[in-house]
């Protein structure tokens, strides 16, 4: 008997040993995924952005014109941080590692609200997520402001279903006004939030004024502690517009979104199909709490609605306002891993039991009843176990496909760094088209590196003013930038110096030239006037282009754009050297851009400034072309549907192809 009660103790101690280890294990693999290959990869563009606004005067950090549409609050942070921590990669990146696994603690608290096995569940789905683990590897807001929703979150959900004390009332007017402080799309959350408060209000008819008076109080206590940046705000969210941008349709938001917050962006194009299965494994979760239940009918919808309402403003927003990426919204993550826990895993540790039809006066009966009960219990319970496990693994697969996919990695400003110190000297000069992250490995090089901001009509005089006495130019530009999309640079370049080559990295491309002593850049002074209409809407009235070019080099070409009536349409132009046999060079396809770099759909008619363009091209003579006369041809076509406009004044072959004039190839 003694031994018996002894071996129960010991058993029960072990239980409680492991209720305290269990999460503990899972909190330290969340911690050691996300600090795997910390520094491995670059710093890009963002994660340079972040260093520069921290490194501003403490002042001035709000108000710097790179915090366009960024509230202060990370930046702040960042900067304390930095003083503390140091510059190294790894160190400004831990900071992000910290807000990501205290969110997963979080997570964890939150869903101990419904059992001990759902709080399980959800840190081993948060702790795999690979889209929480990519911002926890970057020197950016989204693990704090992901982290500051997750208390919000939990806040709110403690008032909700527990007790409303003024704990949790403090609790969630500070998170909220912190993320408020952190990212404008918290506003996104807190409208939901807001939407699960009136529902509250009305729940129970008998308190509902003294409920309104405690919502309306929380929020004008965030309205007051967000008012210090109200003002900057509401310049910077009305302010920022970017025409270019294009709404993405319903599919593609749904898609591109679901794929984001589960498997995550990163996902070899040959998994992707684990989009699929991770939506039938929520659907077959959701199957399982319909049939079984779980946590109650309203926690249900609070979570779906924490993943859904959000979204589903954002994407009404973007048909006014289109810049969609998923990481702005990163926070409506956080319903997920307790959503998917919470319809999986047992919120009680109870079986329900259905009415047998047979009698249990017998105790074959009874004995036969209990077994058929426990054998349906194991069922239920293997079945959920294999839910979750399946889950797991679908995560883990992204999580997988994060750390590999060499071709989602992040920009290898590092890697450009690297090859321009081999190989620059002190009497070369180098120019980025982006100023991050490249202002962190300056220091590096041995020669001055400058971000050149291009405006086509200074370009040239910047150049001269800067480049004579320089040996070598190099021309770094990365894939998501807009400073030079005309290609005003290469343009410049290629007619006065030689291009000795070109290199191509993860997210960049370096294009370098001999300078000769004399050099000199110059766009054409005047242009030749001439009148050429496309349809009823593109209007060229100026061109010039070099007479004579070499196999093996490049012919120039210049050429001024007008619109002749507003149009919803975004046009691209096509030059290409036609032979007299008929037979087509290969052409240069671009954008018609106007000074602002706005494709033709954003020109305004009346706008003389912007209702223009000057764009430059640079055609390519193979080595291998036969000499002789060839025409320069003009085609000007949509960009969506590739259909040409019809040359309605001018000389063309075709109707579609306007000449401009003829060129000799030269050998």
């Amino acid at each position: 008997m003694a031994a018996s009660l002894r071996a129960r103790r010991e058993s029960h101690m072990l239980r409680r040993v492991a209720v305290h280890i269990l999460p503990m294990v899972i909190l330290l693999i969340g911690f050691l995924i996300r600090v795997y290959q910390l520094d491995s990869q670059s710093l890009w563009w963002d994660e340079g952005h972040s260093i520069a606004m921290a490194s501003a005067p403490i002042a001035q950090i709000a108000i710097q014109p790179g915090m366009d549409v960024h509230p202060p609050g990370y930046f702040l942070l960042l900067r304390f941080w930095m003083n503390i921590a140091g510059m190294r990669e790894y160190a400004l990146r831990y900071l992000s590692v910290c807000f990501s696994v205290l969110t997963v603690v979080l997570m964890m608290r939150f869903a101990r609200t419904l059992s001990y096995a759902v709080a399980v569940g959800c840190g081993v789905f948060a702790a795999l997520l690979p889209l929480h683990v990519a911002y926890a590897q970057e020197v950016r807001m989204y693990a704090l402001v992901t982290c500051l929703a997750a208390l919000g979150g939990y806040a709110q959900w403690r008032i909700l279903f527990h007790v409303p004390s003024k704990r949790w009332w403090g609790t969630y007017i500070l998170a909220t006004a912190a993320s408020l402080y952190t990212h404008y799309f918290a506003l996104f959350i807190i409208a939901f939030q807001g939407l699960a408060w009136m529902i509250w209000m009305v729940a129970h008819k008998g308190a509902v004024l003294q409920r309104l008076w405690r919502v309306l109080l929380a929020n004008l206590a965030v309205l007051i502690l967000f008012i210090p940046q109200l003002p900057l705000a509401l310049h910077q969210t009305t302010a920022y517009a970017n025409p270019n941008l294009r709404p993405p349709s319903w599919d593609e938001f749904l898609v591109r979104s679901w794929r984001a917050y589960t498997i995550g962006l990163s996902i070899y194009p040959t998994w992707s199909y684990l989009e699929g299965v991770a939506a039938l494994l929520t659907l077959a979760a959701i199957v399982l709490w319909v049939w079984r239940g779980g946590m109650r009918v309203m926690q249900w919808a609070y979570l779906a609605s924490w993943f859904c309402i959000p979204l589903a403003l954002y994407f009404l927003v973007l048909q006014r306002r289109s810049s969609f990426e998923p990481r702005y919204l990163i926070a409506v993550m956080l319903a997920l891993p307790i959503w998917w826990a919470g319809m999986i895993l047992p919120v009680q540790q109870r079986v329900r039991q259905k009415t047998s039809g047979l009698s249990l006066s017998t105790p074959f009966a009874s004995e036969r009843t209990r077994l058929s009960a426990r054998n349906a219990r194991n069922m239920e319970i293997t079945l959920r176990y294999v839910l979750a496990g399946a889950l797991a693994i679908v995560l883990g697969l992204g999580l997988v496909s994060y750390f590999t996919n060499a071709d989602a990695f992040k920009d290898d400003s590092a890697g450009v760094i690297e090859w321009l110190t081999a190989r620059v000297t002190a009497r070369d000069i180098v120019y980025v088209d982006v100023p991050h992250p490249f202002h962190y490995y300056a220091e590096r090089i041995a020669a001055p590196i400058r971000y050149l901001f291009v405006d086509i009509h200074t370009a040239a005089a910047t150049l001269n003013a800067e480049v004579p006495g320089r040996e070598k130019l190099y021309w770094v530009t990365w894939r998501g930038s807009d400073t030079d999309p005309r290609g005003v640079i290469p343009f410049l370049l290629d007619k006065a110096a030689r291009r000795i080559g070109d290199k191509d990295f993860r997210g960049y491309h370096v294009s370098w030239w001999q300078l000769p002593h004399d050099v000199c850049f110059s766009l054409p002074e005047q242009l030749a006037p001439v009148r050429i209409v496309f349809g009823d809407t593109v209007l060229v009235d100026g061109a010039a282009y070099g007479a004579s070019g070499r196999a093996g080099e490049a012919i120039w070409a210049t050429l001024h754009f007008a619109l002749l009536r507003q149009t919803g349409v975004d046009y691209r132009a096509s030059l290409r050297l036609r032979g007299a046999d008929g037979k087509m060079l290969p052409p240069v396809d671009k954008d018609i851009l106007n000074d602002r770099h706005l494709r033709t759909a954003a020109w305004p008619l009346n706008d003389a400034r912007l209702n223009q363009a000057l764009n430059v091209y640079t055609l390519p003579l193979p080595s291998d072309v036969s000499p002789g006369e060839y025409r320069l041809e003009l085609v000007v076509y949509e960009a969506t549907t590739l259909t040409p406009l019809t040359v309605v004044n001018g000389a063309s072959s075709d109707d579609i192809s306007a000449s401009l004039g003829s060129i000799r190839v030269l050998r």
